[in-house]
Protein backbone atom coordinates (compact mmCIF):
# COMPACT_ATOMS: atom_id res chain seq x y z
CA UNK A 1 0.00 0.00 0.00
CA UNK A 2 2.80 2.43 0.88
CA UNK A 3 4.68 1.62 -2.32
CA UNK A 4 1.82 2.14 -4.73
CA UNK A 5 0.42 5.18 -2.93
CA UNK A 6 3.79 6.89 -3.45
CA UNK A 7 4.11 5.71 -7.04
CA UNK A 8 0.66 6.74 -8.29
CA UNK A 9 -0.21 9.77 -6.15
CA UNK A 10 1.09 12.07 -8.92
CA UNK A 11 -1.49 10.80 -11.44
CA UNK A 12 -4.48 12.97 -10.40
CA UNK A 13 -2.12 15.95 -10.08
CA UNK A 14 -0.90 15.92 -13.70
CA UNK A 15 -3.08 18.87 -14.71
CA UNK A 16 -2.05 21.03 -11.75
CA UNK A 17 1.66 20.28 -12.04
CA UNK A 18 1.54 20.72 -15.80
CA UNK A 19 -0.09 24.13 -15.40
CA UNK A 20 2.52 25.33 -12.88
CA UNK A 21 5.45 24.34 -15.08
CA UNK A 22 3.70 25.08 -18.42
CA UNK A 23 4.05 21.58 -19.92
CA UNK A 24 1.70 19.63 -22.19
CA UNK A 25 -0.30 16.52 -21.30
CA UNK A 26 2.32 14.29 -22.93
CA UNK A 27 5.15 15.99 -21.03
CA UNK A 28 3.23 15.89 -17.76
CA UNK A 29 2.73 12.15 -18.20
CA UNK A 30 6.51 11.82 -17.81
CA UNK A 31 5.92 12.22 -14.07
CA UNK A 32 4.62 8.66 -14.17
CA UNK A 33 6.67 7.35 -17.08
CA UNK A 34 9.98 8.49 -15.55
CA UNK A 35 9.14 6.83 -12.24
CA UNK A 36 7.99 3.57 -13.78
CA UNK A 37 10.91 3.44 -16.22
CA UNK A 38 13.33 3.85 -13.31
CA UNK A 39 11.45 1.16 -11.41
CA UNK A 40 11.76 -1.17 -14.40
CA UNK A 41 15.50 -0.49 -14.70
CA UNK A 42 16.16 -1.06 -10.99
CA UNK A 43 14.03 -4.13 -10.37
CA UNK A 44 16.46 -6.81 -11.59
CA UNK A 45 19.49 -5.49 -9.64
CA UNK A 46 17.34 -5.13 -6.54
CA UNK A 47 15.96 -8.64 -6.98
CA UNK A 48 19.56 -9.91 -6.89
CA UNK A 49 20.29 -7.83 -3.81
CA UNK A 50 17.20 -9.19 -2.07
CA UNK A 51 18.48 -12.72 -2.66
CA UNK A 52 21.80 -11.83 -1.08
CA UNK A 53 20.80 -9.56 1.80
CA UNK A 54 17.24 -10.67 2.48
CA UNK A 55 13.85 -9.55 1.22
CA UNK A 56 12.87 -7.45 4.24
CA UNK A 57 16.12 -5.45 4.32
CA UNK A 58 15.90 -4.48 0.67
CA UNK A 59 12.20 -3.63 0.95
CA UNK A 60 12.84 -1.45 4.00
CA UNK A 61 15.71 0.46 2.42
CA UNK A 62 13.74 1.06 -0.77
CA UNK A 63 10.70 2.39 1.04
CA UNK A 64 12.82 4.72 3.18
CA UNK A 65 14.55 6.24 0.15
CA UNK A 66 11.23 6.60 -1.69
CA UNK A 67 9.72 8.54 1.21
CA UNK A 68 12.74 10.90 1.30
CA UNK A 69 12.34 11.53 -2.44
CA UNK A 70 8.63 12.18 -1.89
CA UNK A 71 9.41 14.81 0.72
CA UNK A 72 11.92 16.36 -1.66
CA UNK A 73 9.23 16.76 -4.32
CA UNK A 74 7.40 19.17 -2.04
CA UNK A 75 10.35 21.57 -2.24
CA UNK A 76 11.23 21.13 -5.93
CA UNK A 77 11.27 24.44 -7.78
CA UNK A 78 11.74 23.40 -11.40
CA UNK A 79 10.41 20.81 -13.85
CA UNK A 80 13.79 19.04 -14.22
CA UNK A 81 14.05 18.75 -10.43
CA UNK A 82 10.56 17.25 -10.21
CA UNK A 83 11.38 14.70 -12.91
CA UNK A 84 14.70 13.81 -11.27
CA UNK A 85 13.08 13.20 -7.88
CA UNK A 86 10.30 11.13 -9.43
CA UNK A 87 12.96 9.05 -11.21
CA UNK A 88 14.79 8.46 -7.91
CA UNK A 89 11.53 7.57 -6.21
CA UNK A 90 10.62 5.04 -8.86
CA UNK A 91 14.03 3.35 -8.64
CA UNK A 92 13.73 3.09 -4.85
CA UNK A 93 10.20 1.67 -5.02
CA UNK A 94 11.46 -1.16 -7.24
CA UNK A 95 12.61 -2.88 -4.05
CA UNK A 96 9.09 -4.02 -3.21
CA UNK A 97 7.94 -5.67 -6.48
CA UNK A 98 11.47 -7.05 -6.89
CA UNK A 99 11.17 -9.04 -3.68
CA UNK A 100 7.51 -9.52 -2.74
CA UNK A 101 6.20 -12.19 -5.13
CA UNK A 102 9.51 -14.04 -5.17
CA UNK A 103 9.24 -14.18 -1.38
CA UNK A 104 5.76 -15.65 -1.67
CA UNK A 105 6.92 -18.24 -4.20
CA UNK A 106 9.74 -19.33 -1.90
CA UNK A 107 7.66 -19.62 1.24
CA UNK A 108 4.37 -21.29 0.27
CA UNK A 109 3.06 -24.37 -1.51
CA UNK A 110 2.70 -23.83 -5.30
CA UNK A 111 -1.08 -24.28 -5.09
CA UNK A 112 -1.24 -21.26 -2.76
CA UNK A 113 1.01 -18.98 -4.82
CA UNK A 114 -1.76 -17.60 -7.06
CA UNK A 115 -4.08 -17.06 -4.09
CA UNK A 116 -1.50 -15.19 -2.03
CA UNK A 117 -0.19 -13.39 -5.10
CA UNK A 118 -3.74 -12.21 -5.75
CA UNK A 119 -3.97 -10.85 -2.20
CA UNK A 120 -0.69 -8.99 -2.72
CA UNK A 121 -2.04 -7.46 -5.95
CA UNK A 122 -5.22 -6.52 -4.05
CA UNK A 123 -3.03 -4.62 -1.61
CA UNK A 124 -1.28 -2.81 -4.45
CA UNK A 125 -4.63 -1.75 -5.88
CA UNK A 126 -5.73 -0.40 -2.49
CA UNK A 127 -2.50 1.56 -2.23
CA UNK A 128 -2.75 2.90 -5.76
CA UNK A 129 -6.38 3.90 -5.33
CA UNK A 130 -5.84 5.37 -1.86
CA UNK A 131 -2.82 7.40 -2.95
CA UNK A 132 -4.69 8.87 -5.89
CA UNK A 133 -7.80 9.71 -3.87
CA UNK A 134 -5.81 11.17 -1.00
CA UNK A 135 -3.71 13.28 -3.35
CA UNK A 136 -6.73 14.51 -5.28
CA UNK A 137 -8.62 15.53 -2.15
CA UNK A 138 -5.62 17.13 -0.48
CA UNK A 139 -4.81 19.11 -3.64
CA UNK A 140 -8.15 20.90 -3.38
CA UNK A 141 -7.06 22.20 0.05
CA UNK A 142 -3.29 22.63 -0.17
CA UNK A 143 -2.32 22.37 -3.83
CA UNK A 144 -0.21 19.65 -5.41
CA UNK A 145 2.73 20.15 -3.05
CA UNK A 146 0.56 19.72 0.01
CA UNK A 147 -1.02 16.67 -1.61
CA UNK A 148 2.33 14.97 -2.15
CA UNK A 149 3.44 15.85 1.39
CA UNK A 150 0.27 14.26 2.80
CA UNK A 151 0.83 11.05 0.84
CA UNK A 152 4.50 10.90 1.85
CA UNK A 153 3.72 11.23 5.56
CA UNK A 154 0.98 8.59 5.52
CA UNK A 155 3.17 6.27 3.46
CA UNK A 156 5.89 6.62 6.09
CA UNK A 157 3.50 5.29 8.73
CA UNK A 158 2.38 2.45 6.44
CA UNK A 159 5.96 1.50 5.63
CA UNK A 160 6.90 1.41 9.32
CA UNK A 161 3.92 -0.84 10.06
CA UNK A 162 4.82 -3.15 7.16
CA UNK A 163 8.40 -3.57 8.32
CA UNK A 164 7.22 -4.34 11.83
CA UNK A 165 4.76 -6.98 10.57
CA UNK A 166 6.89 -8.72 7.93
CA UNK A 167 7.71 -12.31 8.97
CA UNK A 168 11.15 -13.83 8.97
CA UNK A 169 12.12 -15.70 5.81
CA UNK A 170 12.25 -19.46 6.47
CA UNK A 171 13.32 -20.68 3.02
CA UNK A 172 15.52 -17.96 1.59
CA UNK A 173 17.22 -19.13 -1.57
CA UNK A 174 14.89 -22.10 -1.97
CA UNK A 175 14.07 -23.13 -5.50
CA UNK A 176 10.40 -24.03 -5.84
CA UNK A 177 9.41 -26.03 -8.94
CA UNK A 178 6.15 -27.80 -9.85
CA UNK A 179 6.41 -31.57 -10.14
CA UNK A 180 5.48 -31.23 -13.82
CA UNK A 181 8.83 -29.56 -14.51
CA UNK A 182 11.37 -32.19 -15.64
CA UNK A 183 15.01 -32.03 -14.64
CA UNK A 184 16.30 -31.93 -18.21
CA UNK A 185 14.55 -28.85 -19.53
CA UNK A 186 12.45 -25.74 -18.97
CA UNK A 187 9.10 -26.20 -20.73
CA UNK A 188 7.70 -23.06 -19.12
CA UNK A 189 10.11 -20.60 -20.76
CA UNK A 190 7.66 -19.77 -23.57
CA UNK A 191 4.87 -19.46 -21.00
CA UNK A 192 6.88 -16.94 -19.01
CA UNK A 193 7.57 -14.86 -22.13
CA UNK A 194 3.86 -14.74 -22.88
CA UNK A 195 3.12 -13.71 -19.30
CA UNK A 196 5.71 -10.93 -19.52
CA UNK A 197 3.95 -9.69 -22.66
CA UNK A 198 0.53 -9.80 -20.97
CA UNK A 199 1.84 -7.81 -18.00
CA UNK A 200 3.63 -5.17 -20.06
CA UNK A 201 0.90 -4.62 -22.63
CA UNK A 202 -1.88 -4.69 -20.05
CA UNK A 203 -0.13 -2.09 -17.92
CA UNK A 204 0.54 0.12 -20.96
CA UNK A 205 -3.19 0.22 -21.69
CA UNK A 206 -4.25 0.60 -18.05
CA UNK A 207 -1.94 3.44 -17.05
CA UNK A 208 -2.55 5.30 -20.29
CA UNK A 209 -6.32 5.23 -19.79
CA UNK A 210 -6.12 6.48 -16.21
CA UNK A 211 -3.64 9.22 -17.17
CA UNK A 212 -5.93 10.55 -19.86
CA UNK A 213 -9.15 10.28 -17.83
CA UNK A 214 -7.79 13.10 -15.65
CA UNK A 215 -7.66 15.37 -18.70
CA UNK A 216 -11.01 14.19 -20.05
CA UNK A 217 -12.91 14.97 -16.85
CA UNK A 218 -11.06 18.28 -16.39
CA UNK A 219 -12.05 19.47 -19.88
CA UNK A 220 -15.46 20.45 -21.26
CA UNK A 221 -18.25 19.41 -20.92
CA UNK A 222 -17.40 18.08 -17.44
CA UNK A 223 -14.97 20.68 -16.03
CA UNK A 224 -14.40 18.67 -12.86
CA UNK A 225 -11.84 19.84 -10.33
CA UNK A 226 -8.96 17.66 -9.20
CA UNK A 227 -10.82 16.45 -6.12
CA UNK A 228 -13.97 15.37 -7.97
CA UNK A 229 -11.98 14.03 -10.91
CA UNK A 230 -9.94 11.83 -8.60
CA UNK A 231 -13.16 10.08 -7.51
CA UNK A 232 -12.89 8.04 -10.70
CA UNK A 233 -9.94 6.27 -9.11
CA UNK A 234 -12.44 4.66 -6.74
CA UNK A 235 -13.06 2.25 -9.59
CA UNK A 236 -9.80 0.59 -8.52
CA UNK A 237 -11.91 -1.09 -5.83
CA UNK A 238 -13.18 -3.44 -8.53
CA UNK A 239 -9.60 -4.58 -9.08
CA UNK A 240 -9.10 -5.12 -5.37
CA UNK A 241 -12.05 -7.51 -5.31
CA UNK A 242 -11.28 -9.38 -8.52
CA UNK A 243 -7.55 -9.84 -7.88
CA UNK A 244 -8.30 -11.39 -4.50
CA UNK A 245 -10.44 -13.99 -6.34
CA UNK A 246 -7.85 -14.70 -9.03
CA UNK A 247 -6.80 -17.98 -7.45
CA UNK A 248 -10.33 -19.37 -7.48
CA UNK A 249 -10.92 -18.26 -11.06
CA UNK A 250 -7.68 -19.89 -12.20
CA UNK A 251 -8.60 -23.17 -10.49
CA UNK A 252 -11.81 -23.25 -12.57
CA UNK A 253 -10.85 -21.67 -15.89
CA UNK A 254 -7.11 -22.24 -16.02
CA UNK A 255 -4.39 -19.68 -16.63
CA UNK A 256 -5.28 -18.98 -20.27
CA UNK A 257 -9.03 -18.76 -19.69
CA UNK A 258 -8.69 -16.42 -16.72
CA UNK A 259 -6.25 -14.06 -18.43
CA UNK A 260 -8.37 -13.91 -21.59
CA UNK A 261 -11.49 -13.25 -19.51
CA UNK A 262 -9.70 -10.37 -17.80
CA UNK A 263 -8.56 -8.85 -21.10
CA UNK A 264 -12.02 -9.21 -22.66
CA UNK A 265 -13.50 -7.39 -19.67
CA UNK A 266 -10.95 -4.61 -20.19
CA UNK A 267 -12.00 -4.25 -23.83
CA UNK A 268 -15.66 -4.06 -22.82
CA UNK A 269 -14.80 -1.38 -20.30
CA UNK A 270 -12.98 0.76 -22.86
CA UNK A 271 -15.97 0.55 -25.22
CA UNK A 272 -18.38 1.62 -22.47
CA UNK A 273 -16.28 4.73 -21.71
CA UNK A 274 -16.96 5.99 -25.23
CA UNK A 275 -20.40 7.06 -23.99
CA UNK A 276 -20.71 10.65 -22.80
CA UNK A 277 -22.51 10.40 -19.39
CA UNK A 278 -20.26 10.37 -16.35
CA UNK A 279 -21.99 7.27 -15.00
CA UNK A 280 -21.06 5.38 -18.20
CA UNK A 281 -17.42 6.42 -17.82
CA UNK A 282 -17.58 5.19 -14.22
CA UNK A 283 -19.01 1.80 -15.24
CA UNK A 284 -16.45 1.45 -18.02
CA UNK A 285 -13.58 2.10 -15.61
CA UNK A 286 -15.03 -0.43 -13.15
CA UNK A 287 -14.93 -3.08 -15.88
CA UNK A 288 -11.46 -1.99 -16.95
CA UNK A 289 -10.00 -2.18 -13.43
CA UNK A 290 -11.72 -5.45 -12.59
CA UNK A 291 -10.51 -7.14 -15.76
CA UNK A 292 -6.99 -5.78 -15.66
CA UNK A 293 -6.27 -6.80 -12.09
CA UNK A 294 -7.48 -10.35 -12.73
CA UNK A 295 -5.10 -10.72 -15.67
CA UNK A 296 -2.26 -9.06 -13.77
CA UNK A 297 -2.73 -11.13 -10.60
CA UNK A 298 -2.73 -14.41 -12.53
CA UNK A 299 0.21 -13.45 -14.76
CA UNK A 300 2.43 -12.11 -11.99
CA UNK A 301 1.87 -14.97 -9.57
CA UNK A 302 2.09 -17.67 -12.24
CA UNK A 303 5.38 -16.43 -13.65
CA UNK A 304 7.10 -16.70 -10.26
CA UNK A 305 5.60 -20.11 -9.57
CA UNK A 306 6.87 -21.79 -12.77
CA UNK A 307 10.43 -20.48 -12.75
CA UNK A 308 13.61 -22.18 -11.54
CA UNK A 309 14.50 -18.86 -9.88
CA UNK A 310 11.31 -17.10 -8.71
CA UNK A 311 13.16 -13.88 -7.88
CA UNK A 312 14.59 -13.53 -11.40
CA UNK A 313 11.25 -14.33 -13.06
CA UNK A 314 9.37 -11.88 -10.82
CA UNK A 315 11.98 -9.25 -11.61
CA UNK A 316 11.65 -9.75 -15.35
CA UNK A 317 7.87 -9.59 -15.11
CA UNK A 318 8.12 -6.34 -13.17
CA UNK A 319 10.58 -5.00 -15.76
CA UNK A 320 8.11 -5.73 -18.58
CA UNK A 321 5.19 -4.42 -16.51
CA UNK A 322 6.71 -1.02 -15.80
CA UNK A 323 8.29 -0.61 -19.20
CA UNK A 324 4.74 -1.01 -20.46
CA UNK A 325 3.60 1.65 -18.02
CA UNK A 326 6.29 4.07 -19.20
CA UNK A 327 5.49 3.59 -22.88
CA UNK A 328 1.71 3.44 -22.47
CA UNK A 329 1.51 6.67 -20.50
CA UNK A 330 3.21 8.59 -23.29
CA UNK A 331 1.55 6.71 -26.16
CA UNK A 332 -2.02 7.20 -24.95
CA UNK A 333 -1.21 10.78 -23.99
CA UNK A 334 -0.29 11.41 -27.61
CA UNK A 335 -3.44 9.59 -28.75
CA UNK A 336 -5.47 11.99 -26.58
CA UNK A 337 -3.79 15.06 -28.08
CA UNK A 338 -4.39 13.75 -31.63
CA UNK A 339 -7.84 12.17 -31.37
CA UNK A 340 -9.29 13.07 -27.96
CA UNK A 341 -11.00 10.20 -26.13
CA UNK A 342 -11.89 8.33 -29.32
CA UNK A 343 -8.22 8.15 -30.29
CA UNK A 344 -7.30 7.06 -26.78
CA UNK A 345 -9.87 4.26 -26.85
CA UNK A 346 -8.70 2.97 -30.23
CA UNK A 347 -5.08 2.86 -29.06
CA UNK A 348 -6.12 1.03 -25.88
CA UNK A 349 -8.14 -1.57 -27.80
CA UNK A 350 -5.21 -2.27 -30.14
CA UNK A 351 -2.94 -2.89 -27.13
CA UNK A 352 -5.54 -5.21 -25.55
CA UNK A 353 -5.81 -7.18 -28.81
CA UNK A 354 -2.04 -7.74 -28.92
CA UNK A 355 -2.06 -8.84 -25.28
CA UNK A 356 -4.89 -11.25 -26.07
CA UNK A 357 -2.86 -12.77 -28.91
CA UNK A 358 -0.02 -13.42 -26.45
CA UNK A 359 -2.39 -14.89 -23.87
CA UNK A 360 -3.99 -17.25 -26.40
CA UNK A 361 -0.87 -19.42 -26.27
CA UNK A 362 -0.86 -19.86 -22.51
CA UNK A 363 -1.59 -23.33 -21.05
CA UNK A 364 -5.21 -24.14 -20.32
CA UNK A 365 -4.84 -25.86 -16.97
CA UNK A 366 -3.56 -24.22 -13.74
CA UNK A 367 0.20 -24.52 -13.40
CA UNK A 368 2.05 -26.01 -10.49
CA UNK A 369 -0.89 -28.11 -9.32
CA UNK A 370 1.27 -30.93 -8.09
CA UNK A 371 3.14 -31.21 -4.82
CA UNK A 372 6.26 -29.10 -4.64
CA UNK A 373 9.75 -30.36 -4.63
CA UNK A 374 12.51 -28.06 -3.48
CA UNK A 375 16.21 -27.78 -4.03
CA UNK A 376 18.72 -25.29 -2.76
CA UNK A 377 21.14 -23.39 -4.94
CA UNK A 378 24.75 -23.95 -3.98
Amino acid sequence: MATFALLWSAQPLLVLIGQEFSVSATEASLLLSAATAALAAAVLPLARLSERFGRARVIGAGLALAVVAGLGLVLAGSWPAVLALRTLQGAALAAVPAAALAWVAEEVHPRAVTQLGGLYIAGTSIGGMGGRLLAGGAAELWGWRGALLTVALISTALAAAALALLPRSRHRGRRVVPTALPDDGDPYRATRLRLYAVGGLGMAMFVGIYNVIVYRTHAEPYSLGVGLGSMFFLTYAAGTLTSAQAGRLTARAGVRGTVLLGLATCAAGVLVTLATPLWAIWVGLLLLAGGFFVAHAVASSTVAGVAPRPSAAAGRYTLAYYLGSSVGGVLLGQAWEVGAWGGTAVAALVIIAVAGAAAAGLPRRPLGAGAPRTTRRS
